[in-house]
Parts: structure tokens; sequence; C-alpha cells
């Protein structure tokens, strides 16, 4: 090995590297065969600092104490930082499972377990210990750019728990207390965000303070937001809804943001999901959609770029408000299991399709009608990728016919179609055809031969608005040019095999090694179990008492 060229040696080391992806421990372990080696790998094994529950919790760590010597060693190598709290549990959390379990002598010892030793107290460690922690390893790793923070994952969700908003708020103080010489903070990821930790954090205006220091240089924002039922449901909703986008407006060198709704998590997809007032009212079900901009904070995000939005539900006309509100910077667009929000009335049945993802071919948009990729060329949103997945419809219906219709068959979808049958009979996807249209790709004839056009809202608009884009080759090769390339048009399939702009710091915060924790998904499963077999010895009970 001595006698390699060391840009050879230095090319086998790189693909090393990129062989040992997802596992670091190996790749720590090469450090130990030379000199060299160690010196080579040692900027991409240390690149990221973890702080976890095993860490700071004072037990684990009378046993086995921290490096603090080493931390000064690597430090500046680290050039970002992973926080997984999410195994921390909440005080109100195991009142509510002590309460309920009350019953189930066998349970006394879990619940007892998840006081004493997974709560934050004197005993594991305190919201100050954390804090002191995370700062500690901030003002030695002065490069740390990127963060990513799994915040507590609550078992249960009835109750305001502060643990989150506590490991959220110290999370913020710590980051405005770094050293001045420190990096400035340039990507950010906020996994299990809590609405109330946000509505909570905003009351206070050190936090707010703090909060304007982190997100003061941020180019790249991924959030993945959880929701909780409140008794004033609507008014903490619109409250949530405010607070949320004053929050990210601070980030006004925003490039790309990336929001996921954890609440929505579809097992399967279908294209039209309907509910009535069986399930929700309306108020509630319009209540259930993800936060968009209504009335715009001062910034509205000048440089934002790149823009995903997965598994999610929006209304028309919060989805158009944030497209308008972003369309004079927008490049590309990302949506991944996003569900339009539309109301199915028996009294005006002709008024299903003011909300559409497409719109109709050959009709000019009526007034107040919301035809989503129409209303993109018509805002001149000037976009380079457009890329979709798993698009639908979340539809409410009304009407005593038929909601009893519903009522009777839960998987009716009644008679509304939308826009997800192909116009031009090739049987292309919603998706593909929202894609096609968004990028003013023309439309194929039908076969009689009758041209497919979107029009604009107004006549005038029709000179940027209208496809003026040749169909690409696609599949079917030349002389066919239906069928687009997966690639072309498939949000998953892109952005797993091309360049993510928007979500890849979920998964990698330093783009080399998964963020996987297996501590912590093995806690929670355990955690998942054994409350799971306290819920199956309770409605034993209940089943004996009943006989």
């Amino acid at each position: 090995m001595d006698r390699l060229p060391p840009e050879i040696l230095f090319h086998i080391l790189d693909y090393t590297v990129v062989a040992h992806y997802s596992n670091k421990n190996n790749l720590l372990e090469l450090r130990t065969t030379c000199r060299l080696f160690d010196e080579v790998l040692k900027p991409y094994v240390l690149k990221t600092l973890q702080l976890e529950f095993t860490r700071l919790d004072k037990g684990y760590r009378a046993r086995k104490p921290l490096d603090d010597d080493a931390l000064r060693r690597v430090g500046p190598l680290c050039q970002a930082l992973y926080v997984d709290m999410m195994v921390v549990r909440d005080d109100g959390e195991v009142r509510f499972l002590g309460e309920m379990f009350s019953q189930i002598p066998t349970m006394a010892r879990f619940v007892e377990e998840l006081q004493d030793g997974w709560c934050m107290n004197e005993d594991s460690f305190t919201e100050i210990d954390y804090r002191r922690q995370l700062g500690f390893m901030l003002a030695h790793a002065p490069n740390v750019a990127a963060v990513k923070l799994n915040l507590p994952f609550q078992l249960v969700s009835p109750g305001q728990y502060r643990a989150s908003t506590m490991v959220l708020g110290n999370t913020f103080a710590a980051l405005a207390q770094r050293p001045e010489e420190s990096a400035t903070l340039k990507t950010l990821v906020l996994e299990n965000l809590s609405d109330i930790s946000v509505v909570s954090l905003w009351r206070n205006p050190q936090d707010v303070k703090n909060i304007m220091g982190a997100f003061a240089d941020l180019r790249r924002l991924f959030l993945s937001i959880r929701r909780n039922d409140e008794d004033d449901g609507q008014a903490h909703t619109v409250n949530f809804r405010n607070r949320l986008w004053e929050m990210i407006s601070k980030a006004d060198k925003l490039e790309s943001l990336c929001l996921v709704d954890l609440d929505t998590d579809e097992k399967r997809h279908r294209d039209i999901k309907t509910s009535s007032q069986r399930d929700w009212t309306l108020e509630d079900w319009q209540f259930r959609c993800i936060p968009t901009i209504r009335r715009p904070p001062r910034s509205v995000l000048p440089h934002l770029a790149f823009l995903e939005l997965r598994q999610v539900e929006v209304m028309g006309c919060g989805l158009l408000s944030m497209l308008k509100c972003f369309g004079h910077s927008l490049r590309e667009l990302y949506l991944d299991g996003v569900y339009l929000k539309t109301v199915y009335s028996a009294e005006a049945p002709q008024d299903v399709n003011k909300t559409l993802w497409i719109g109709l071919p050959n009709v000019r948009p009526p007034l107040n009608h919301r035809w989503v990729a129409t209303y993109l060329r018509q805002i001149r949103v000037q976009l380079r990728v457009c890329r979709v997945a798993n698009l639908g419809y979340d539809q409410y219906v009304m009407g005593e016919e038929l909601l009893a219709e519903h009522n009777n068959n839960s998987s009716s979808s009644n008679a509304a179609t939308y826009d997800l049958m192909d116009p031009c009979g090739l049987s292309r996807s919603l998706e593909q055809r929202f894609v096609e249209v968004a990028m003013g790709i023309e439309q194929p004839a039908t076969a009689d031969g009758t041209a497919v056009v979107y029009y604009p809202e107004e006549e005038s608009q029709e000179a940027w608005a209208l496809a003026q884009g040749a169909r690409p080759p696609g599949i079917g090769g030349s002389n066919s040019g239906q069928l687009l390339r997966t690639e072309d048009w498939h949000a998953g399939f892109y952005l797993a095999t091309q360049r993510n702009p928007t979500s890849a710091w979920q998964r990698s915060i330093d783009g080399h090694f998964s963020n996987c924790n297996q501590y912590t998904l093995k806690a929670l499963h355990n955690f998942a179990d054994a409350a799971h077999r306290g819920m199956t010895l309770l409605n034993q009970t209940a089943d004996d008492e009943t006989l």
C-alpha cells in the first residue's frame, strides 16, 4: 500500500466511504488500519455529532462517562448535529397511562418505569442538563451548520404535553448562545413538531428572539408536524397556522422548504377519500388541512426555490395562496400524497369541479373555480422541475341522500369523477397529466382528432398560460410520444434517483450516513408493545365485568 500513488489511494478510500453508506461503525473500524486511513476517513465519519438519551441520562453516564476531551479534539471536524429525543416521555402522558391502567396491577411497574426512567427529572436529566450538554457540544463544534432534532414522540396524544416544548425551546436557546465565531445554521430538520409547541414558544418573547437568531441565515428547512385535538379547536388551528408561518418567515434567506403532516399518513392511496357528518363536522374537516399562508407575513420567503409538500390535505384556496406567494422565485415543486379538499353537495352537484388538480379541457375556469395546474401557468410560475405522486381528493359529502348512501357504504364516492379520467383516452395518470399541464406541454388530441386545451381564466392570459412545449418522445417512441418516463413526473422516483433539494436531510443530515438510532427504535417499540398489552388486559377486564 505504501507504493500506491496518493491520488489512487485517496480514490480507493472515497469509494470505501460510498460502499459503507449507512454503516458508519464499519468505517470507524477502518480508521485503525493506519495513520493515513485515520486522517482521510476522519472528516467523513466525524462529520456528524449525535446527542441522544443515553448521553444525557445520569444512570447511563455513571456507568459510561462522556469523554469531553475527545469532543474537544474532534469537534472542529463536525459539520452537523443529530439530536434524538424521541424516547423522552412526558409527565402528563405517564399520568394519563397511569389513570388508564389503574385497574391493571401488572401495568403498575411499566408506568413507574416510564416516570422514573424516561421522563425529564432529577433522576434522568433536566431541561437545564439538556441545554448545558447541547451548549457544550455546540461550543466545541464551531463548524456545525446543520441540525436535525427528533422531538419526543408521545404514545398517546390527549393533553398539552410539555416535554416536546421544553426540548424545542432549549434547543433554540442553545443555538442562539453559540460563540460568535461559530458557523451560522444553514440546514434545520425538526421531526414531530407539535402545534402546541409552536404556539407556546411564540408567547414568550425570549423564545421568539432565539428562533429569529437560529433562522437568520437558514437556507433549508424540513418540518414534520403533529397536531393535537384542543377544546377550542378552530381558534387553536388558526393560531397555529399564523404562528407557524410567522416562524418560517423569519428565515428570509430560505431556499428550500419541505412540510410533512404526520397526522394524515395514508396506508393506502385512494384517488378519492370520502368523509361526511358522521365522521366530522364541516368546520373540523376543513381545519384538518395543513396550515397554509392566507395573509402573507411581512416576508414571503423571497428566495424560496424548492418546495415539497408530502402527505398533507390542503384547501384549494390555501394551496393557491401559497403558490402565489412563492411564485416569483419557485423553480422546483414536489407534491407527494397531497389531497385537495372538496365539498360534494346533492343540492349543487355542479360545484364539484370548483377545486381540481388539473381542470376541465377546452373550458375556461368559471369565476371562483380553483384549478391548480392551470393556475400555475396563469400566474407565470417559472418551474424547471415539477414532480408529483399520489394526488387525490378529500371529499366531504353533504345532503341527506348522499349522507345515507355514505353511511350504508363507506367506500361510496358518489358520481363525482373530478378530472381523474384522461380526456385523451390514453389512460395517463392524474399525476402525469398534472405535470404536463403545469409545465406547459401540449396535450395529444382525442381519438376523433379534437384538440385538448387547458385555458386560463382570462383570454388576455393565453399568451403565456397556454401550453407551448412540444411533447417529449416518451416511452412509446418518437411517433407516439404519449407516455412520459416515470422520472419525468413521479416525485418519489425522481427524488430517490436524482438530487433531492427538499427532503434529503430528513434521512441524512450530513449527506453521507443515514440518521438511524436503533436504541430509540427499540425503546419506542417496547413502549408500544407494553401499552398494547395493557390495552388488551383492560379490554379483557371490561369484557369480564359485562358477563
